[in-house]
């Protein structure tokens, strides 16, 4: 339900995209009802909002911390993005302060964790049927995402890896769709082994053989 005051989403907006769970259809249910109501009224019946689109609301930024605690409950994947109306830089700066951008915050990330966030995006961009605009939108986000990473990180394990998946991902924007997704899910793949390959070399005892290494690696990457 839309509720009047929506015309005063005029300041500092917040977009959230989510996703809901397929397979659970009762906690798909329940949060819909937190979410916008059904027998009671749901925490956007209070708040001003607009529904973009399937799974896309935009909300005034005073009100995110109070939507949050919605899918934080349900534990309801989501990516928030800002609208600016204004154009204080001065304002703009405090504003963006207070939003948790999932790329931004992945640049923070060490080796490993930064290489299976890089991974879960790849996947999804390769397995899902994005439109065209979406997927270079989506392509282009985790390419600026890993390039930051790798210039923030150029001493880390793995920097060099994950610069050289940046580069192969801008031959993908070329291919046709099909081809595309294919050779996203090929990126993906690739970085799962050099990060298998960098854990079992990490956990490594010295006195152990390259037969070993290899066995243990293979092992390793076999693993669903």
């Amino acid at each position: 339900m839309e509720i009047k005051g929506c015309e005063k989403l005029t300041d500092a907006n917040v977009i959230i995209a989510y996703e809901l769970p397929s397979e659970n259809a009762k906690a798909k249910t329940k949060f819909h009802d937190a979410l916008y109501g059904r027998k009671k009224e749901g925490i956007l019946f209070r708040i001003p909002h607009r529904k973009l689109a399937r799974g896309v609301i935009e909300i005034p930024q005073r009100n995110l911390k109070d939507v949050k605690s919605i899918f934080e409950k349900f534990g309801i994947d989501y990516e928030l993005r800002l609208t600016l109306p204004v154009r204080d830089s001065m304002q703009i700066v405090a504003i963006t302060k207070t939003i948790e951008d999932p790329y931004e915050k992945a640049i923070q990330l060490n080796s490993i964790a930064f290489g299976e966030f890089a991974i879960s995006k790849l996947e999804k961009i390769g397995k899902e049927n994005l439109k065209s605009e979406d997927f270079s939108d989506e392509l282009l986000s985790l390419k600026d995402t890993m390039e930051k990473w790798v210039e923030v990180h150029r001493q880390e394990p793995l920097a060099s890896e994950i610069a050289y998946m940046s580069d192969a991902l801008r031959t993908v924007e070329d291919n046709v769709p099909e081809e595309a997704r294919r050779n996203t899910l090929r990126i993906a793949e690739s970085l799962k082994h050099w990060i298998v390959g960098y854990k079992v070399l990490e956990d490594g005892k010295d006195n152990e053989s390259i037969d070993d290494v290899l066995k243990k690696f293979r092992a390793a990457k076999n693993r669903p």
